[in-house]
């Protein structure tokens, strides 16, 4: 069973990881695309912003740049011969307790062998656990509680892992952007 959840994407004012996401080309792709939404903005010159005038972007603009980029580490997910049964947005202002109850819901579910709905026949094999990939870029509060709560359960087995480290394509660039910008204290991405 796999769950996606899409983070508020707050990494993206890290220049840093806007330039490690820009060697994704399925987010250059998505970007490109996006580029018809936004006639009167180069996003690609956005994405290049020193970081003091990105946090200077309208909201409006920052917002669809995380909505592109995750619609492109999506797509290279789903190219993967991935498929979810439950994605989740942050981005959609849901409340904390919204997305944990609804996570605990359907592991619970999972865990009490009642039926899950799922409409792709592909993933009975993938049954005997749970898989939650984080779509950033950046994590948040709802990620940490993930790693920390629910990857301890002894009930069931729960993996939690972030759509480009586990990339073997990715891998080669994504794990030094995270070393330098996560503190397991004070997480930045």
């Amino acid at each position: 069973m796999r769950i996606l959840y899409f983070t508020d994407g707050a990494g993206i004012d890290l220049s840093g990881i806007r330039e490690s996401l820009l060697r994704i080309p399925e987010v250059l792709t998505s970007l490109r695309r996006g580029q018809e939404q936004a006639r009167y903005v180069d996003l690609m010159q956005v994405m290049a912003l020193p970081d003091d005038e990105f946090r200077q972007v309208p909201s409006v603009l920052r917002t669809l740049l995380i909505n592109l980029v995750q619609r492109g580490l999506h797509q290279r997910w789903v190219n993967r011969d991935h498929r979810a049964d439950l994605i989740l947005r942050r981005i959609n202002h849901r409340s904390f307790l919204d997305i944990k109850n609804e996570v605990l819901s359907f592991i619970n579910a999972k865990r009490d062998g009642k039926q899950v709905a799922t409409k792709d026949l592909h993933l009975l094999h993938f049954m005997s656990h749970v898989e939650i990939t984080i779509i950033g870029p950046g994590y948040d509060e709802i990620e940490m509680w993930l790693r920390r709560e629910v990857s301890t359960r002894t009930d069931i087995k729960v993996l939690i892992k972030d759509v480009i480290a586990a990339d073997p394509q990715l891998d080669w660039f994504w794990p030094q952007v995270r070393e330098t910008f996560f503190d397991s204290e004070n997480p930045l991405i």
